[in-house]
Formats: C-alpha cells, structure tokens, sequence
C-alpha cells in the first residue's frame, strides 16, 4: 500500500467522512432547490404547501428533533463502544466506528437539520414573501427518511454487539487480509532471499523521529524511489511494531555512481527522506497491513471470554471458530519471499516478514495459556490445529502446528478435570497420532 492508498483508506474508515459527505450535499442540494423554486412554480405539484409562518415552523421543529435524534445516536454509539472495549477488547472499537450503518444514520441526521436550517433563511414574508415549497417538502421527505433509519440504526446496533456479529465482521477483514499477505501464488516482483546482495558496511541507517507503532510501509513508493536513485533499503520493521524516536527502521546502501550521475550526497538524502515519508508510524496499530492486529481481537475475545471474570468459553469457541475460517483458506500458501525487485529485475527492497506459522501459532498459544480448566476451548483449539495441519502441504508448517497441538494436549491436563473432560480432549488430538506415525 502506497501512501496515498493508506491515508486514503484511514479517511474512509473514520466516523467523521461520511457525514462530512452528507454535510456538503446538504449544502448543495439546498441551494439548487431554492434555485428550482424560484425559477418553476411547483407548489400544484407537492405534497405539503404552507405559508411562511408555517413552512418557518416545519422547519424549526425538523431541524431541531434530527439535531436531538443525533445526540441521542451519539450517546448509544458511544455507550455501546463502552460496553464492547470492556466485554471484548478496546481492539474492536475501531471495528464500530468505521461501521458504514452507523456513520451513514449520523449523516442523514446531521445533514437533513443543517438542510432544514438552510432553506429556513430562504423563507421570506411580506411583499417579496417567498416560501421554498419543494425544499420544505424535501425537508419532510427527509424526516420520513431519518425516522426510518432510526428504526434500522437500533436494530443494527442491537445485533452489532452480538459476539457472532463482531467475530464475523473481524473474520471477514482478517480473511482478506491473510490473503493479501500470503497469496496462492508468488507475486511476479518478489525474489527469494538469495538475491540480496551482502552488505559491505557502507549502509546508512534510517531512524524515526517520533514514537509509535508501525502502521504502514509503502513498498512501491520504496521501490520506486531505490530504483530512480540507484539503491536497496533494508526494512528492519514490519507492521505493528513498535518504535521509540531514533531507532533504525531500515538500511539503505547507494550503488556505484555513474558518470554524470547525482551526486551521492543527495542521492543519500532523497531516498532517505522517502524512506522515513513510506514508513507511516502512529499512535495506534492498523489493520491495513499487519495481520497481527486483527488475529488479536479474535485472541482478545477468547481470552476475555475464558477469564475468571466472566466464564463464557462458548464465546472463545466463537472466537477460535472465526479464526480458523479466516487462516485455512492460506494454510497452503507458502510464505511469499522477502526481496521485492524493480521492473528491471534488480533487488530493490528487503521486508521483514512474520511467517504463516508464526501469526498462528502465537495466537493459538495466546488462548491455550487461559485454558487449562477449559476443555470445550481446549477441544476447539485442537480442531482449529488439526483442520490447518490437514489443509497445508508444507512440512515446515505441518511441524509448527503439531507442536503447538501437544503444547494444548499438555496444558490441558488440570487435576481439576475429570477423565471424561480429558478423554474428549485427547479425542479431539487423535488426529496427531497420524502425524507422529
């Protein structure tokens, strides 16, 4: 993702964009209806025609009942994020406030009283009285609109709070993520790791200059600017890790100048300041490109879920269910290689990558800590392992995924359990005596 792919996905994900939408095709459409009032006599045509006292009123009273529907919203919204940062994760609060069904209520609400409000000084009484039929009865079209969506936004909000909702929803994201991370086939710019060329000291380190978490590498702008200005930068960070101000980030080594070539010092100073312009650092952690973060969600879910506090493994079980719809359809993607060349087939960039089985395995271990009275979890996690184990062909990873499968079988034997809640769990891990023959 480029930068302006990145800037432009956290604008479309942010509560604030599609009612500053709504807000400017109010403004607009207001405008262009008093235009059309003025210029056609439509007042036989329309449902509602009044005079200026009653068309002031309309108006008033619509405006001011969407300006008080809107606080209402507001304060669901933010009661329900409430109750979900503390029931599921802080994780998932982002999950609601991208949510399309809640922005789009905001903005219909918000944008039909700024509506109201604007045709409300075109009224005029007296001898140039004037009063905009058409808009005020769009203005009670609107309204008829927005109690509609009232009536969708606390079912939506209701059913958005269900564990099957956000599980599905993180499920969805994480899927295609996955995918985009560890695609079926190699991408035609990627080249293994031999490719690179060793180091002979000469690298200039490229350091942060504020604290934060990693939240987006742009590759192509980095090869981009390595192969105009004849480099290789070294990334030393992937997304979601966390950088305190002067720590290195990457490496960047010139090649040879040529003869009328820019000088090295500039050349240097280009491609390290479009490094640290490629490497978006924030407060928090996006999805956009580190899968981590949403595995995490799913993790906080079970493990909230399974604490002592709240005992609802039914809830984890949703969890690890979601996370295994979302990573078995990548369990036979073999990791893409590190090394992103140019379209001359030079090597121009070198990642740092998680592997497949490194992302999974974490999360799995994540939950396994928390489950040792929890055999239904346990059973599930041996399910998920064994359904991933089945789904890859790669003996590498196959070796990851049993091992961490014993990890599960082995904390799971609490002297609190019965034999029949153990006999289930080994049950449930038949599958690796085929793998260990």
């Amino acid at each position: 993702m480029n930068r302006i792919a990145f800037i432009a996905a956290r604008v479309r994900d942010s509560f604030w964009f599609v009612p500053a939408v709504a807000i400017a095709v109010a403004i607009a459409l207001a405008e262009l209806v008093v235009v059309v009032d003025r210029a056609l006599d439509v007042r036989g045509l329309l449902i509602i025609d009044v005079g200026p006292d009653g068309a002031r009123g309309l108006l008033a009273a619509i405006a001011t009942s969407m300006l008080a529907a809107a606080a209402t919203m507001f304060s669901i919204t933010i009661a329900v994020l409430a109750l979900t940062a503390s029931a599921y994760g802080p994780r998932l609060v982002r999950n609601f406030m991208s949510d399309r069904g809640n922005q789009l209520v905001l903005a219909t609400l918000v944008s039909t009283a700024l509506y109201a409000l604007l045709v409300l000084r075109r009224v005029r009484s007296g001898d140039d009285e004037f009063v905009p039929s058409a808009g005020v009865s769009l203005a009670l079209g609107l309204t008829v609109l927005c109690i509609a969506l009232l009536i969708y936004f606390i079912h939506h909000i209701s059913s958005s709070i269900q564990i099957s909702t956000l599980a599905s929803g993180v499920r969805v994201e994480l899927a295609a993520r996955m995918l985009q991370s560890f695609p079926a086939d190699t991408p035609r710019d990627r080249m293994p790791e031999s490719q690179w060329r060793a180091v002979d000291g000469s690298e200039h380190l490229v350091r942060v200059t504020r604290d934060g978490y990693i939240a987006d590498i742009g590759v192509s702008d980095l090869v981009s600017e390595a192969q105009a200005k004849r480099a290789r930068i070294d990334v030393l960070v992937r997304p979601g890790t966390f950088v305190c101000t002067g720590d290195v980030v990457a490496s960047v080594v010139l090649d040879p100048p040529l003869g009328d070539e820019t000088a090295p010092d500039d050349r240097l100073s280009s491609v390290v300041a479009r490094v640290r312009a490629a490497i978006a650092v924030r407060n928090e952690r996006t999805p956009y490109q580190d899968v981590e973060h949403l595995v995490r969600q799913l993790v906080d879910i079970a493990v909230r879920a399974i604490s002592p506090g709240v005992n609802d493994p039914y809830t984890a079980v949703a969890a690890i269910d979601a996370l295994a719809a979302a990573v078995v359809g990548t369990a036979s993607h073999a990791d893409p290689p590190a090394v992103v060349a140019d379209g001359d087939d030079k090597s121009r960039v070198r990642l740092s990558q998680r592997s497949w089985s490194d992302t999974v395995v974490d999360a799995v271990d994540a939950i396994r800590v928390y489950c040792a009275g929890q055999p239904i979890v346990a059973e599930r996690l041996l399910d998920l392992l064994g359904r991933l184990a089945r789904a890859t062909t790669l003996g590498e990873r196959r070796a990851a995924l049993v091992a961490a499968a014993q990890r599960v079988v082995v904390g799971v034997n609490s002297p609190a359990l019965q034999q029949y809640d153990l006999d289930r769990v080994r049950a449930a891990a038949s599958w690796l005596d085929k793998e260990e023959s």
